[in-house]
């Protein structure tokens, strides 16, 4: 007894001497956790601060780590000590950051963030990040991750740096109002928006060339206004008005220039004209400016053409330059289609120009045997009329006749009789013919449309053998979908039992017995910790009666470590008799009394 009464009173003065020598206050966000009886929430008993201990309350840094995402996510294990960077103890306004070397004496209003170093987050800044103020990119607005998102709604009054995505599109809003894609970084930089020092006009469609090269940019690129499309966006535009960059007619030097002739030559320019001036102009004599006192003047490209291409002699052939037909343009150039469009196709000037056989101007609404509806309004005529190498034997008379004349006419191997009835006529099939019957039968519109393949209008309650309920609802088609190893994504078959798609995080504890691996014995689809289990037959011999009825499932049911070293919650093979969990407080003196 004796013993015992000195043991309580060594026992309080340990407490008390704790108390007095406490390493000091917590800080404002730990103030909670101030006591003698909290310290185990921080600290292992006996020793220093745990890393697992603070992470089980900071769980979005946990998700981080666990991530190997953003600071804490690249930190080597070795780094990743808690009080390293967040020091505890010294005082209630302690700023429990330590934002790096050179952010001033540790203290109250000293603490600088300026000085962290943001490469270490992955993410450098450079140039004009680098004298932004943290809090215009560190917003609720701008955070992405779904898990700090979720964490943000249940602690609105914390401060986080988590969750930022890197895009240029996530943080700016698109200026050229998605004209010119998504990669920013091919015409800028992070040191100024413009001038725009990657963007090279000679690489485009139109190099500048001569007087071009000296023109303002806006001249061609004319403003426009977008006065309300991005009003309750939440990135905002810098200004409402853009250049506008795409689509910029310049095929014909009409498109930018009034024409002073009134039509009178024609619109090809430049069969006078050059870029380095106007005044600057081509010979234009002889033989052509005979042509334009004959019946057939001289347009567009036909300025260029020498005056033997079409009058000869050729090879068996006299010069001939009275009487000619002109009528059609079948008169003088083959036919470049092979009969694929009408023979002859004197109507020529339907899809071409005398400017140039190529681009052709032809009308879609023209395409009336399938209309293009939706995606295919867009489509490049050469993505559906490919070019058929057999056309070139087709057209094997056609180019002797015009080597013979030693002519340059082009022959066009683009199919144009294209069997448009079927999808996959001009589409490879994406999924592998995994529905190869159900197409043959309704075609892919059953479940695509023409204004993009990505709309799909599959209902997976009705039309699959697997109605989805509770959580199955929300995670993406890619989710349970995945790419097998050629690429393609699966969708049948799939399995359909739970351990097909989700792990067994009881390690196989209940994978024999009259229901093996059957999870709906006890799981819902509802949400995975709504139990339908009940601590009674038939699911276990062991009632829970009495005082056992309130203990948590984890006081009987410890974790343990199984193969791998990965935690598992023993459910098989816990032992029942009251020794197994119950310490002996009689100290064996009812063991004989004991069955």
């Amino acid at each position: 007894m004796r013993a015992a009464a000195a043991a309580a009173i060594l026992l309080c003065a340990a407490g008390a001497r704790a108390d007095v020598f406490s390493p000091g206050p917590l800080a404002r966000p730990h103030a909670s956790l101030e006591g003698l009886q909290n310290c185990t929430q921080c600290h292992v008993k006996g020793g220093q601060l745990s890393e697992a201990h603070c992470l089980e309350c900071h769980k979005e840094i946990k998700q981080r780590v666990e991530e190997k995402k953003g600071l804490h996510g690249r930190l080597a294990p070795s780094e990743r000590t808690c009080n390293g960077c967040h020091h505890e103890h010294q005082g209630r306004n302690f700023d429990l950051i330590d934002w790096g070397a050179g952010s001033g004496a540790q203290g109250p209003g000293t603490n600088k963030k300026t000085a962290f170093d943001h490469l270490r987050t992955g993410f450098a800044l450079n140039g004009k990040h680098l004298k932004t103020d943290c809090e215009k990119c560190h917003t609720d607005a701008l955070i992405r991750d779904p898990g700090v998102k979720a964490w943000r709604a249940k602690n609105p009054g914390a401060t986080t740096f988590l969750g930022l995505p890197t895009g240029c599109a996530d943080c700016h809003f698109d200026e050229h109002r998605d004209q010119l894609g998504t990669s920013c970084k091919d015409c800028h930089n992070e040191r100024s928006w413009r001038p725009a020092p990657g963007f090279k006009h000679a690489r485009s469609e139109y190099p500048l060339e001569g007087k071009h090269a000296q023109v303002k940019c806006v001249k061609c690129h004319a403003l426009a206004h977008d006065l309300d499309t991005h009003a309750d966006a939440p990135l905002k535009p810098v200004s409402n008005a853009f250049a506008r960059y795409k689509p910029v007619a310049h095929a014909s030097c009409t498109d930018c220039h009034a024409d002073p002739h009134q039509n009178r030559f024609g619109p090809e320019c430049a069969s006078c004209h050059v870029v380095n001036g106007w005044k600057d102009l081509r010979g234009v004599g002889g033989a052509r400016a005979f042509h334009e006192k004959s019946r057939y003047p001289l347009r567009g490209a036909h300025l260029e053409v020498a005056c033997k291409k079409c009058h000869g002699p050729f090879p068996g052939v006299r010069a001939r330059f009275k009487n000619m037909r002109f009528a059609n343009c079948t008169d003088c150039h083959v036919d470049a289609h092979v009969g694929q469009v009408g023979s002859p196709p004197a109507a020529c000037d339907g899809c071409h120009t005398l400017q140039s056989f190529a681009p052709a101007k032809y009308d879609p609404a023209l395409h009336r045997r399938y209309p293009l509806q939706g995606g295919h309004a867009a489509v490049a005529c050469s993505a559906c009329h490919r070019q058929d190498p057999a056309l070139l034997a087709r057209a094997a008379n056609i180019v002797e006749f015009v080597k013979k004349r030693g002519r340059t006419d082009r022959i066009s191997l683009a199919l144009f009789k294209v069997d448009a009835r079927r999808c996959d006529s001009c589409h490879a099939d994406p999924h592998g013919r995994q529905f190869a019957a159900r197409v043959r039968q309704h075609g892919c519109a059953d479940c695509h449309q023409t204004a993009s393949f990505k709309q799909v209008r599959f209902d997976h309650q009705r039309e699959s053998t697997y109605p989805l309920t509770g959580a199955h609802q929300k995670p993406p088609c890619a989710g349970c979908h995945l790419a097998d190893a050629s690429g393609v994504v699966r969708y049948k078959p799939l399995p359909t039992a739970c351990s097909g798609c989700h792990p067994d995080p009881h390690a196989a504890q209940f994978a024999a017995g009259p229901r093996p691996q059957d999870c709906t014995a006890c799981h819902g689809t509802a949400a995975w910790k709504t139990l339908s289990f009940v601590h009674a037959a038939p699911f276990t011999k062991f009632l829970l009666a009495g005082k056992h009825a309130a203990v948590e499932c984890g006081g009987c049911h410890r974790e343990i470590k199984v193969g791998n070293g990965a935690p598992v919650r023993q459910y098989r093979g816990v032992p029942t008799d009251c020794a197994s969990c119950h310490v002996d407080v009689h100290r064996g003196a009812f063991k004989g009394f004991v069955q």
